[in-house]
């Protein structure tokens, strides 16, 4: 049976097409498996710069009809359904000196603002180099914004970026990177690429207080070794409720079969 997530458990249950311990069974085999996907995710994208780790955490969903036979309490514990929902820590990732001028980390809450043709996006990814045309673009090719909402341009020359996020040309101002910042981090959500993008057309705000260091990158604040530890927590958690599911479809069909052989 597919279970796609705790809203159609419930009315499954409701149906009477599961019994109570089947019904809470397939919804914490679903929140697990969810659970594992996301700490996969977290592993895969360990080495990906300014990466932002999902964290899991399980939501009960609402109780479903009382019909199981158990006293009151006993049967909203039961019927109880569970999901897994995910949340992104923003927590700095350790920085990785590279030498290069173009390569940035931020500190603390912001993004940088880049354009795509979707519109404009936001990452932590500071991997940046010049095109032909000496517009400073991402590892992705997608113009990095300055304050002037314009990609910023530079010619040939030396390059530093100040800690405040000043571009410098041969010692003269350019431009400014735009730092930007959400007053409430779930406003914004994943992309895929390391970009972000704003939810219900949430406007973000210029971050004037920014720390950029310049000749670094932030790395994935993935703690490689405790996403391991979760990772086979969540297995022999989903193989201990997968047994359940095989305790109970088993008496479900010894019963049956008595039943039917008595009558």
């Amino acid at each position: 049976m597919a279970i796609s997530d705790g809203d159609d458990l419930f009315e499954i249950r409701k149906e009477g097409k599961l019994n109570s311990g089947i019904y809470t069974a397939y919804s914490g085999l679903k929140a697990h498996s969810d659970a594992l996907e996301i700490t996969a995710n977290n592993l895969a994208n360990i080495n990906t710069t300014g990466f932002k780790a999902d964290k899991s955490f399980n939501v009960f969903l609402r109780e479903s009809v009382n019909d199981s036979g158990y006293p009151a309490e006993i049967g909203r514990t039961v019927n109880m359904a569970v999901r897994a929902d995910r949340r992104i820590d923003y927590s700095d990732g350790t920085i990785l000196s590279t030498g290069r001028n173009l390569d940035v980390a931020i500190r603390g809450d912001g993004f940088l603002t880049v354009q795509t043709p979707r519109g404009e996006r936001y990452t932590r990814n500071g991997n940046m180099h010049l095109d032909a045309n000496s517009t400073l673009r991402t590892a992705d090719g997608n113009p990095v914004l300055g304050v002037s909402g314009r990609p910023i341009t530079l010619g040939p020359g030396e390059i530093n970026i100040s800690d405040n996020g000043n571009v410098y040309l041969d010692g003269e101002e350019v431009d400014r990177l735009r730092v930007v910042v959400f007053q409430n981090n779930s406003q914004v959500e994943k992309e895929g690429e390391s970009l972000f993008f704003s939810r219900d057309g949430a406007t973000p705000t210029l971050r004037t207080d920014m720390v950029v260091r310049s000749g670094y990158l932030e790395q994935a604040n993935v703690n490689a070794v405790k996403a391991m530890v979760d990772m086979i927590g969540i297995m022999r958690q989903f193989e201990s409720i997968q047994r359940s599911v095989t305790h109970e479809m088993n008496d479900m069909n010894a019963k049956v079969i008595d039943r039917l052989g008595r009558a």
